[in-house]
């Protein structure tokens, strides 16, 4: 197993015997990583602060009884993945986005290259192809493309088969083909 794996376990038994500091270390670790995955599905840098504290706080409400099949790191990117959809689904009603919630990246500046406009661009139509995926095939794609985790770890985190998760990303990839002419053409821009 792995030293990151075993310093997890390690934080996550002490969690259980209510150690505030070891959820603290736990958070401190993956913080940022977490909220630049629920940022990629939310567009809004509260909500993603909001998933991530969602589950770290639910992670303490249930140390007791929480079970965690597999790898913690998938673990928490798969409850920060469901929480990001769940706060998406409330932020669909409220379509307005203050300045503030925006990335640098996606405002406009003068002084940036064509080339990170067209970027920008591109991360865009991608986006917006991704999140037309129904809300598991997008959880299933974001955990392997974005976040890098194998099939066989999503399978774990999420409780199904490896068959079930590389069905998810087969009807996914499908659904993105009819997008692809038009992302190229935005890269061609």
């Amino acid at each position: 197993m792995p030293i990151r794996e075993i310093i997890d376990e390690e934080l996550l038994g002490r969690v259980r015997k209510h150690d505030e500091r070891a959820l603290r270390e736990l958070l401190a670790r993956y913080y940022v990583r977490l909220t630049e995955f629920a940022f990629t599905m939310l567009k809004r840098r509260d909500l993603a602060d909001e998933a991530v504290m969602n589950v770290f706080l639910n992670l303490w409400r249930r140390r007791e009884t929480l079970v965690v099949n597999g790898i913690l790191r998938s673990y928490l990117f798969a409850a920060v993945g469901n929480q990001a959809l769940n706060l998406r689904k409330q932020q669909r009603r409220h379509a307005a986005v203050r300045i503030d919630d925006m990335a640098p990246s996606e405002l406009v500046d003068s002084a940036k290259t064509d080339g990170a406009l067209l970027y920008r661009e591109l991360r865009a139509e991608v986006e917006k192809a991704i999140d037309r995926l129904p809300p598991q095939q997008q959880l299933v794609f974001r955990m392997n493309r974005i976040e890098g985790l194998s099939y066989a770890d999503i399978a774990k985190t999420l409780g199904v088969s490896e068959r079930t998760v590389q069905n998810h990303m087969i009807r996914a990839l499908r659904l993105l083909a009819p997008d692809l002419p038009r992302i190229r053409e935005t890269m061609r821009r």
